[in-house]
C-alpha cells in the first residue's frame, strides 16, 4: 500500500493497507526527533502496511518521530521502511506514515519533539471509525475493480484528488488530478467517513508527478464486493 511509492504498483500496494493482517512483520531502527522535508510524492497510510488515508507532497513538512519501522505483508512482501510523524501540507494536518525514503533528512533542522503520542499500529476498529463510513472492500490486495462513470447516479465532481481528509465530516478535497476520463479502469478501497469519496487506485500509473492512490467522488463509481 516501495521504497518510491509513486513508480510501481506493488510498491503503493504496501500502503494500501488492505492487508491488515495480524500477522505482519515488523522491525525497528534508531530513534530520532528531526524535521524534514517531503521530496517525492508519498502515499500516506495510518498505520505501517495498511490503508492509505491521502498523499504527501514535495516541499511538505514532517516533523519525524521516533524509529524508523520496517513492515511487510500481503501485497508487500518485501517490506518497506516507513516513518512516522506529523505531516503538513495543503489540507492535511495530522499524525501518519510515510516511506522513510521521501523525507530529506539533511537541512530541515532539528524537530522540538514528539507530536504525535506513540505511533499509530494497525487497528481495524479504530480506522473503520475514523476514516470510513464503514464501507470496505472486502477482497484483499488494492480490492477490486471499478469504472469512473461520468452517467453514474450523483457523480458531480469529475476530477480525483490527492487528499480529502477522509476523517473529517464534511471532507475537503485538495491537490486536484484534474478529470479522471470516462471509463478508466480503477481498484477501491473505502469510502471516506461523509460518504461522499472513495480511496481508489488507478493501475498502470508511472508518473512521478502523480499519484496513483487518490480519492474520486462517491457518484461517479459503482463499489462490488463491499462490507
Amino acid at each position: 500500500m516501495f521504497s518510491r511509492m509513486i513508480l510501481a504498483p506493488l510498491l503503493a500496494m504496501a500502503f494500501a493497507g488492505c492487508s491488515s493482517a495480524p500477522d505482519e512483520n515488523v522491525d525497528q531502527t534508531s530513534s530520532d526527533f528531526s524535521r524534514r522535508k517531503v521530496d517525492h510524492i508519498s502515499t500516506i497510510s495510518y498505520a505501517p502496511n495498511s490503508f492509505v488515508i491521502g498523499n504527501a507532497y514535495p516541499g511538505w513538512t514532517d516533523d519525524i518521530q521516533g524509529n524508523a519501522q520496517f513492515s511487510h505483508g500481503p501485497g508487500n512482501e518485501g517490506g518497506t521502511w516507513y516513518r512516522w510523524g506529523r505531516l503538513y501540507g495543503e489540507n492535511f494536518d495530522r499524525c501518519a506514515w510515510i516511506d522513510s525514503g521521501n523525507a530529506d533528512a539533511d537541512g530541515a533542522g532539528q524537530s522540538p519533539g514528539s507530536k504525535c503520542g506513540t505511533p499509530q499500529e494497525i487497528d481495524t476498529p479504530f480506522f473503520d471509525a475514523t476514516f470510513t463510513d464503514g464501507i470496505k472492500n472486502a477482497l484483499a490486495g488494492d480490492g477490486s475493480a471499478t469504472h469512473m462513470h461520468y452517467t453514474g447516479s450523483g457523480c458531480t465532481d469529475r476530477n480525483g484528488y490527492g487528499n480529502v481528509e477522509p476523517w473529517r465530516v464534511p471532507a475537503t478535497p485538495a491537490n486536484s488530478l484534474g478529470p479522471i476520463p470516462d471509463g478508466t479502469l480503477l481498484l477501491w478501497r473505502y469510502v471516506s467517513r461523509d460518504g461522499d469519496w472513495v480511496m481508489v487506485r488507478e493501475p498502470g500509473v508511472n508518473d512521478p508527478n502523480r499519484p496513483n492512490w487518490y480519492f474520486v467522488h462517491r457518484g461517479c463509481v459503482s463499489l462490488a464486493n463491499r462490507y
